[in-house]
């Protein structure tokens, strides 16, 4: 008698140890299934639109990615890469790298660079696109001098006053796009950066 008591004692803990197990698989097959459902693409944090602009005057929503990012005392230091041009063969439409540092107080374009950083030690920056226009014209010559004279120093409310396409930008450069993407750009990046930084 105690052995059949000990046996029906047996089963019963194994009845309910199993019925344990068993909620616990299932539980563990949901998970596992939600977990296994496709990507539906890659969510970047470092990342921002600009409206794009080509020769034809088409504009798209273009993402460009915030590659570096570093908050100094007086400045953000950012390498951002963009497209500027697609007017070229697919094969060679390289991205731009552009190497900026905004000032925190207020809002200016302290430095921009296609090449070295604000120390002129390290190449922070990549300029992808030609160094002359179809026609000969010096693009990369006129676009250095274009950073000069209407990019450096600048506030965000005078960076957002450019009216892009075929104004005072495209008249400066002799109609190309690069000018006029690096300005849109900037426009994208002074928005991504009051996001993370405030307006002061």
């Amino acid at each position: 008698m105690k052995t059949i008591r000990l046996m029906a004692g047996a089963l019963v803990l194994i009845m309910v140890l199993g019925a344990c197990g068993g909620n616990a698989g299932a539980a563990k097959e949901e998970a596992t299934a939600e977990a296994a459902e496709p990507a539906k693409g890659i969510t970047l944090e470092n990342a921002f639109y600009y409206t794009h602009v080509d020769g034809h005057k088409k504009e798209t929503q273009i993402p460009a990615v915030v590659l570096f990012e570093y908050e100094q005392l007086k400045t953000v230091r950012y390498q951002v890469a963009y497209i500027a041009c697609t007017c070229r063969g697919p094969e060679v439409n390289y991205w731009s790298v552009a190497n900026v540092e905004i000032n925190k107080s207020n809002l200016t374009v302290d430095h921009i660079s296609y090449h070295e950083d604000s120390t002129d030690h390290y190449v922070a920056g990549m300029y992808g696109d030609s160094t002359e226009s179809w026609d000969g014209t010096p693009v990369r010559e006129l676009f250095d001098g274009f950073i000069q004279d209407s990019i450096l120093g600048k506030s965000e409310s005078e960076i957002d006053a450019y009216v892009p396409m075929h104004g005072e930008v495209d008249t400066y450069t002799g109609a190309t796009v690069t000018p006029n993407n690096a300005m849109r750009m900037l426009q994208g990046l002074f928005e991504y950066h009051k996001e993370h930084y405030g307006s002061n």
